[in-house]
């Protein structure tokens, strides 16, 4: 069993807004921890150090549906063949806050539709995504089935 990490010994403080890449940092490594799941894996995530995490954004991490089936997350790094970088920030906001791809097809239910979030975060997140470096990774989709 691995020893839990140290409580912080002060309080974590996010960066302004007005710093959209700082903030969409914090957003996407602390906040929503968005890296956990679209890396590479579980067991390789580095939680001290995010950016260290196998395949940083660049998703196929299995997780299980409610069928207890895998499903791999997305490549969510500016790659424009095989993540988002070919899309808009528009886009973007519609996949994380309704479900929707570009495609018009709904995202798996194991991304749950992140509607609370506001346009400063959305644009926070986006702009802070467009400096991940970009990961070559072709992630199989499954279609969805309602």
């Amino acid at each position: 069993m691995p020893k839990p990490f140290d409580y912080p010994s002060k309080p974590i403080v996010a960066p302004p807004p007005t710093d959209k890449v700082a903030y969409g940092r914090y957003l996407a490594t602390g906040k929503w921890e968005c890296y956990r799941c679209h890396s590479a894996n579980f067991e390789t995530n580095n939680d001290l150090e995010p950016e260290k995490s196998a395949g940083f954004f660049g998703g196929g991490n299995p997780v299980a549906d409610k069928a207890n089936l895998p499903v791999v997350s997305a490549n969510i790094t500016p790659d424009k063949e095989t993540g988002i970088g070919a899309w808009t920030e528009e886009q973007f906001s519609n996949a994380v806050r309704f479900g929707k791809r570009p495609d018009g097809q709904p995202l798996s239910h194991v991304m749950p539709p992140m509607a609370i979030l506001t346009d400063d975060e959305i644009s926070a997140l986006w702009a802070y995504l467009q400096t991940v470096p970009p990961v070559k990774n072709a992630v199989v989709r499954v279609p969805v089935k309602h």
